[in-house]
C-alpha cells in the first residue's frame, strides 16, 4: 500500500513538473550549470592522475636524473656546467645496483634536412642504452651500439614526428640527412610519445652517439648536461637517491657549506611538483563549482518557494480531498527530486562537451568517465535533499481552509 501512494504521489510529481514547464526549464538550467563544473572538476582530478601517472611510467619508478648547474642559479635561468663523463663513470663504479647510467647532451634548433624538406628539431646525444633508459623502444631499425660511441659514428634516431616531417611515407632506415654541418645515417624510429605535461613534442628530436654531438655540433668534450641513473631496487630508491647526493658532492670535492652544483630528480619530486600544483588548481575549481552549486540550489529553491505561493489553490483542495502534510511534503520532494536529477543528467552533457572544448587546446586532461557521472548524480541529489526541504515543508504547512478561501 505505501508503495502504490508514493508512486502515485511519484506521477503527480511528474505531472506537475511538465505542467509547469517555465519552473522546470529555470530550475534545470540552475542546476545543470552546477552540475557540469562538478563534472569538469572531477574529471580534471581523474586526468590529473591519469597524466601523473603516465608521466611516472615515462620517467621510470626506479629512475633518478641528475643536471648540472647550482640550483640557485638554476632559478635565474643559467645552467652551470658541472656534470663530466667522468662522473657517469664513477656512478656506474661505485653502485652496483645501477643498472643504467647514460650521461646526455642535447642542442636545440639544429637545422636539418633531407632532399629539400627541412626542420628546425632537437638533437640528443647519449650513450648506448638509451632506450633502456628511458623505456623508450625502437620502432623501426636498431640502436646504436657501444662501438658506436666510442667511433663517434655518423649514425642517428628519429622521432616520429621528425621521421614525418623529413620522409613523410618514405622509409628512412639507410638514408642520410643532413644534420647541422654533416651527414648522418638514419638506423632507426623511437616509438611514438604523447605531449609532454609542458606541452612540448616530445617525438620532433633526433638521437646520435653522445661522442658524435659532442665532435661535430657541440664541440665539448668534458661536460655533459644530464646524467640518468636506473636502480634495480627500487624499495630503496630514496636511500640510494641520498647515497648519490653525497657521492657526487664527495666527487665534486664540495665542502659542507657549498650548496650542491646539481639537481637530483626523482618519482618522488615529481610526484611533489605534481601534488603541489595540480593540488591547487583542483581547490580553486572545487570552491568555484561549490558556489556555482549553492546558487543553483538557491535559485531553485526560490522559485518553488513562489511555486508554492501560485500553487495555494490546489494544495488545499488536494488537503479537504484526504491528502495529509506528509503527502504534500513527498509530492514537492519528488518534484524537487526530479528536476535536480534531470538537471544533473544534463549538467554531465555540458561537462562532457565542455571536457571536449578544453580537450583540443590541451589546456589540461580531462578523463570522464562512469564514476564521474555517479558523483554528477550524487550530487544532484544532494542538492534536491538541502534546497528542497523548505519549499516542501512550507506546502505542507498551508492551511487547507485559507487556501481555499484564497
Amino acid at each position: 500500500m505505501l508503495i502504490i501512494k508514493n508512486l502515485l504521489l511519484f506521477q503527480e510529481a511528474l505531472k506537475s513538473v511538465y505542467a509547469y514547464k517555465l519552473r522546470t526549464i529555470l530550475a534545470l538550467l540552475s542546476i545543470a550549470l552546477g552540475i557540469s563544473g562538478v563534472t569538469l572538476v572531477v574529471g580534471s582530478v581523474y586526468g590529473a592522475f591519469d597524466k601523473v601517472y603516465e608521466m611516472l611510467e615515462q620517467f621510470g619508478s626506479d629512475a633518478a636524473i641528475i643536471f648540472g648547474g647550482v640550483q640557485k642559479m638554476r632559478a635565474a635561468g643559467f645552467r652551470g656546467q658541472t656534470l663530466t663523463l667522468e662522473d657517469a663513470k664513477a656512478i656506474k663504479n661505485a653502485f652496483p645496483t645501477a643498472y643504467v647510467v647514460v650521461p646526455m647532451n642535447f642542442k636545440g634548433g639544429v637545422k636539418t634536412s633531407y632532399k629539400g624538406n627541412y626542420i628546425q628539431t632537437r638533437l640528443e646525444g647519449a650513450t648506448e642504452g638509451y632506450a633502456d633508459a628511458w623505456s623508450w623502444p625502437i620502432f623501426e631499425g636498431m640502436d646504436f651500439t657501444k662501438e658506436d660511441v666510442a667511433a663517434a659514428s655518423k649514425k642517428c634516431l628519429l622521432g616520429s614526428y621528425t621521421k614525418e616531417k623529413l620522409f613523410d611515407e618514405m622509409d628512412p632506415i639507410g638514408k642520410y640527412i643532413t644534420v647541422g654541418n654533416f651527414n648522418c645515417q638514419v638506423t632507426g624510429i623511437l616509438v611514438e610519445r604523447g605531449v609532454s605535461s609542458q606541452g612540448h613534442n616530445v617525438n620532433d628530436k633526433i638521437l646520435m652517439p653522445l661522442t658524435s654531438l659532442s665532435k661535430y655540433i657541440l664541440k665539448e668534450y668534458k661536460y655533459v648536461r644530464i646524467i640518468r641513473v636506473r636502480f634495480e631496487d627500487i624499495k630503496n630508491l630514496s636511500s640510494r637517491i641520498e647515497e648519490l647526493k653525497s657521492f657526487l658532492r664527495r666527487q665534486h670535492n664540495l665542502g659542507p657549506e657549498i650548496d650542491d652544483d646539481f639537481v637530483i630528480i626523482s618519482p618522488k619530486e615529481i610526484l611533489k611538483f605534481f601534488f603541489t600544483i595540480v593540488g591547487s588548481l583542483v581547490i580553486f575549481l572545487i570552491v568555484i563549482t561549490i558556489m556555482m552549486v549553492t546558487v543553483g540550489g538557491f535559485v531553485m529553491a526560490n522559485l518553488f518557494l513562489l511555486s508554492v505561493q501560485d500553487r495555494t489553490k490546489e494544495i488545499g483542495i488536494r488537503r479537504s480531498v484526504g491528502a495529509t502534510r506528509s503527502d504534500i511534503f513527498l509530492q514537492y520532494m519528488y518534484e524537487f527530486g526530479i528536476i535536480t536529477v534531470m538537471g544533473g543528467c544534463l549538467g554531465f552533457l555540458l561537462g562532457v562537451i565542455f571536457s571536449r572544448f578544453l580537450s583540443n587546446f590541451e589546456l589540461f586532461a580531462v578523463t570522464i568517465s562512469f564514476n564521474v557521472f555517479i558523483a554528477s548524480i550524487f550530487v544532484s541529489i544532494l542538492i534536491a535533499i538541502v534546497f528542497g526541504i523548505m519549499p516542501a515543508r512550507n506546502a505542507s504547512r498551508v492551511d487547507p481552509i485559507k487556501a481555499i478561501r484564497t
